[in-house]
């Protein structure tokens, strides 16, 4: 059995906005297959990235999907490309700063504001 659609993925002026279709990116197959569908969703003919994670329908994340997330900024800055992260519930945004990860990542309030910058 094929796995399930972990992902949307569209296209807004050369930027991909992927939104999750699961409430919890927790377990680990889904985080799995969430950030397979992401890798297999993105260019990889050396041009720049440009990436918006809609975390708008997701409650609960898991240190694997952050581990997941940090290999997925590494892929984009090897393209000299930009990722950032939209929508975060306040338990969400918590859990980036507990871990020092909004250092890492670039958070916007909202998926209007992402876009913004990276049209930039």
């Amino acid at each position: 059995m094929p796995p399930a659609d972990r992902i949307s993925m569209t296209e807004v002026d050369g930027v991909k906005v992927v939104r999750f279709h699961d409430r919890q990116l927790f377990d680990e197959r889904t985080v799995r297959e969430a950030a397979e569908q992401i890798a297999a969703n993105l260019p990889n003919d050396g041009k720049p990235i440009r990436l918006v994670l809609d975390f708008s329908d997701v409650g609960l994340i898991s240190s694997t999907l952050l581990s997941k997330l940090i290999l997925l900024q590494r892929r984009v800055d090897g393209t000299h490309g930009k990722l950032r992260l939209c929508e975060l519930s306040p338990v969400l945004q918590q859990v980036f700063r507990t871990s020092n990860l909004d250092r890492l990542f670039g958070v916007d309030r909202d998926l209007r504001t992402s876009m913004e910058t990276l049209r930039a």
